[in-house]
């Protein structure tokens, strides 16, 4: 049997903050765990086999975390896993009642707000890519330098791809903001 499972683009996958809590706690159960959490873990994350376990994730997106934040939650019981980006993954392992690591409704709804932000920003950069593309096309057509079409077409692919997937994202996180 093998020891190792990689999983590609999970944090491109698993979009909305609980899904993605939900998928590493799944795998926890069948026994692939985390042994920390790197930046490049959105791309290619690597799982070892080990025994079941029940562990709670949490997935918090904290661009300026204050000074106390990871003590706070380390005090409560919390493992620091590790970070992509901004994004800070915590687990804790139980038996029993699922912890909750955001207090209420509101500070939940509070921390997707702000995945759902940070998402929009990017959106925005891609679709003025995608703008800047159009119009450059344009400008070459208008004055039928066809050559410069050939370099603007796969910026404008590429930007067409990112604002189609970043609305996905969109629309999914912003259907899930009280989960």
């Amino acid at each position: 049997m093998k020891n190792t499972k990689t999983v590609w683009f999970s944090a491109y996958r698993w979009v909305v903050p609980a899904d993605y809590e939900a998928w590493l706690e799944t795998l926890a159960k069948q026994g692939w765990n985390l042994q920390r959490i790197r930046q490049w873990d959105s791309i290619r994350m690597t799982f070892h086999k080990t025994e079941p376990k029940q562990y709670r994730y949490v997935f918090d997106l904290n661009a300026f975390p204050k000074k106390d934040y990871k003590a706070t939650y380390q005090q409560f019981g919390w493992e620091f896993m590790g970070q992509m980006a901004s994004c800070f993954i915590w687990r804790k392992e139980y038996t029993g009642e699922r912890p909750e690591s955001f207090t209420d409704q509101d500070s939940l709804t509070r921390r997707n707000k702000r995945v759902r932000n940070a998402v929009l920003a990017c959106f925005l950069i891609a679709l003025l890519g995608l703008i800047g593309a159009a119009v450059g096309m344009a400008v070459h057509a208008a004055f039928q330098q066809y050559r410069g079409l050939y370099g603007l077409a796969p910026a404008f692919l590429i930007c067409l791809f990112f604002v189609l997937y970043l609305s996905w994202v969109l629309r999914k996180i912003s259907r899930n903001l009280s989960r």
